[in-house]
């Protein structure tokens, strides 16, 4: 509908949503997010609401991906939309628990370059 990368700035971080083609910002009940802390660190999370889980497992009955559902970096959301997302987001960060609900991405090749410059800065949840 937009965008497809829709990107949300707290005071604390960024949240890349990866939205697909037909993905409202307001709605949108399964979506990809990257979370990138001031200091450089970067999580991910796949938000999806039980509805969302549900029509995926009510798909195919017989098809091995439609009787077991798993997610490694899975947050389940009651609410749809990417202000409900974000509020999951800001309130885990400011109860420093963004380390446990989302998944710890390494470093890629290109932030290996930054990674002297910022070696010593900040602590792991910006």
């Amino acid at each position: 509908m937009g965008d497809p990368l829709h990107r949300v700035r707290t005071p604390h971080f960024d949240a890349v949503f990866m939205l697909g083609a037909e993905d409202d910002e307001a709605t949108v009940d399964n979506v990809d997010v990257i979370v990138t802390l001031r200091n450089g660190t970067r999580y991910s999370a796949t938000f999806l609401t039980l509805g969302a889980i549900r029509r995926w497992m009510e798909g195919e009955r017989e098809e091995y991906e439609r009787i077991q559902f798993q997610c490694p970096d899975l947050v389940i959301t009651r609410d749809a939309g990417v202000p409900a997302m974000m509020r999951v987001l800001e309130m885990a960060h400011e109860r420093d628990d963004l380390r446990f609900l989302l998944t710890r991405l390494e470093p890629s090749v290109l932030d290996d370059d930054d990674e002297d410059e910022d070696e010593g800065e900040g602590d792991e949840d910006g």
